[in-house]
This record gives C-alpha cells, sequence and structure tokens, in this order.
C-alpha cells in the first residue's frame, strides 16, 4: 500500500504534506505547528511478557530468525540460520545484500529464498543476490520459491541469465508452489498457505488480487509463521495457533475498512491476531508508531 493511501485513510482533516529525506511533514492548514512523522518506522517484537522492543532477532532450538530490515513500501528482507551453518531468506526486499554482509553471513551459505508475493519492496534485493553469488563461484543450487501464478521473481532471474549466460555456475531452481505444497530447504520443512493481499497504489486505488502465500516453518519441534503482506480476509488465526514466533505484517494503524480487509493489517488487529503465539514480530510498518509496552 502507498504511503498516500495510508495518510488519507487515517486523517480526517485537510494537510498539507510534503515528503523529504525519508520524512513526512504534516501541517494542519490554519495551526501554527508542524507534526513530524517519519515516513517509515522499523519493525518490533512483541512477546508473551507484554514488552514490545526493537531487537527483531528470535533464537530457537539450533536455529534463529532475525528481521535484516522491513519499512513498508521500502523493503523486507527475513534472515533464518540453522546450526549446519546453512540460511533461508524469507523475501528479498532492496538492500538484502548489503544486510547480509554488514553481518558477516556468506551469502555463498544460503539455500534460497521464498517470496511471499512479488511487489517490488520483497524482491528487490534478488538480482544482487544472485550477482553477488555469481562473482564469488558460488557452485550449488539457488532455490527461489515463489507462489504459483507470480512473474516478478520470475523476470529477474531471466534478465539475470540473459545478462551473464553461460558464465553463471550454479544452477537456479524456481519453484511455483501452492497452498499446502510441503518442501524442505536447509533442514527446514516448509508448508505454504494462501493469504489475501491485493496491491494497491495512490493513482488506481485497490487493484486486484495478487498471488500470494504466508509460509510456515518447522524445524526441532519448533513453529515459526510468516504472514506476507496480507489483509483481514486471508483468516490467520488458523495458523497462529501455538507457534513459537509468528512474523505479522502491520501496514495500517487503523482497523477496518476495504484496504484492511484486502490489502493489508492494522496494528491493532496484528496484535490481536499474535496473541496465541509465544513471540511476535510485528514488521511492514510506516507511521511514527513506536515501540511501547503493552500488556495481555
Amino acid at each position: 500500500m502507498v504511503f498516500t493511501e495510508y495518510i488519507k485513510q487515517r486523517l480526517k482533516h485537510k494537510y498539507f504534506l510534503t515528503r523529504y529525506r525519508n520524512v513526512v511533514k504534516i501541517r494542519y492548514i490554519g495551526l501554527a505547528f508542524t507534526p513530524l512523522l517519519s515516513y517509515f518506522n522499523g519493525p518490533f517484537s512483541l512477546t508473551r511478557g507484554g514488552s514490545l522492543n526493537g531487537n527483531c532477532k528470535w533464537t530457537g532450538t539450533g536455529w534463529t530468525v532475525e528481521v535484516l530490515h522491513s519499512r513498508a513500501g521500502v523493503s523486507t528482507t527475513i534472515l533464518i540460520s540453522v546450526g549446519s551453518g546453512e540460511r533461508l531468506l524469507l523475501d528479498c526486499g532492496d538492500g538484502t545484500l548489503r544486510d547480509l554482509l554488514n553481518r558477516e553471513v556468506d551469502p555463498k551459505r544460503i539455500a534460497g529464498v521464498l517470496i511471499s508475493h512479488g511487489h517490488f519492496d520483497h524482491v528487490g534485493g534478488l538480482h544482487p543476490v544472485l550477482g553477488f553469488i555469481r562473482m564469488v563461484g558460488r557452485n550449488s543450487d539457488f532455490f527461489v520459491v515463489a507462489p504459483e501464478g507470480s512473474f516478478e521473481d520470475r523476470l529477474i532471474i531471466k534478465a539475470f541469465t540473459e545478462a551473464y549466460g553461460g558464465t553463471i555456475p550454479f544452477n537456479i531452481n524456481r519453484r511455483e508452489v501452492r497452498e499446502g505444497a510441503e518442501l524442505e530447504l536447509a533442514g527446514i520443512k516448509i508448508i505454504p498457505f494462501g493469504v489475501v493481499h491485493h496491491g494497491s497504489t495512490e493513482m488506481e486505488g485497490i487493484g486486484p488480487r495478487l498471488p500470494s502465500l504466508g509460509y510456515k516453518l518447522f524445524y526441532n519441534d519448533e513453529r515459526v509463521i510468516y504472514t506476507g503482506d496480507c489483509g483481514l480476509d486471508s483468516g490467520l488465526e488458523k495458523h497462529i495457533q501455538g507457534v513459537n514466533l509468528a512474523i505479522i505484517e502491520a501496514t495500517l494503524d487503523e482497523p477496518g475498512g476495504e484496504l484492511e480487509a484486502k490489502v493489508h493489517l492494522s496494528i491493532e488487529s496484528a496484535r490481536r491476531i499474535a496473541e496465541p503465539a509465544e513471540t511476535a514480530f510485528i514488521i511492514h510498518r510506516p507511521g511514527g508508531a513506536a515501540p511501547k509496552k503493552v500488556t495481555r
């Protein structure tokens, strides 16, 4: 969802908006003050104890899950690491390669990426990752898992292979999957599930439903769920029960309406849906919402 749509949904009066270096200036006409909101705010974690903080890394039994970056309309990337040293990505937004190298993660050890849907903020980092592992001589398959019917990642892969032809020392193993299919990467069992997510732009409003998936991950008798971008019509509650970690998007500050049903969740709904989980990461946030303490 475009940030302007979010502003239109939230504010009831006439405002003048200007953007400058990731900051939105909102001036109510006729008032003397100008509140400033950050254009996008990072993720925060929600634990059963009721505290929120900016540390979005979860450690399980022999594996970790870390939100490398998540800002609505910019980039989302989540890194999963297992004890064997293998890694797996959930989405691959812009800046993924930089974030991996800044954490001294060897991209050659990444088994592949699970893509939730084809929007640019979820696939924009795929080409640089492929280019880097070509440069350093990776020679094992790189897996790209995407929703059945999606095409954006396929076009990125096509452009990459056409550009570099026979000089790519590894195979890009792309697989389109549908809800309920079972696969395994990096020793992690993966089961995708369908979610409702429509595109939305400032010019055209809410568009058609997109091929979109969430993913359930199973390792060492623990469960992690990633919703990807989704609306309330996705019926997430049945997937959250008893999970060790839930990673849930919450792009909207205010609940209700067609936007929340079809496009993105609100922070209120995300918190409610997350309640059965031991730990939850609320990601894909815009606006000035700051971490704060909550009670169950």
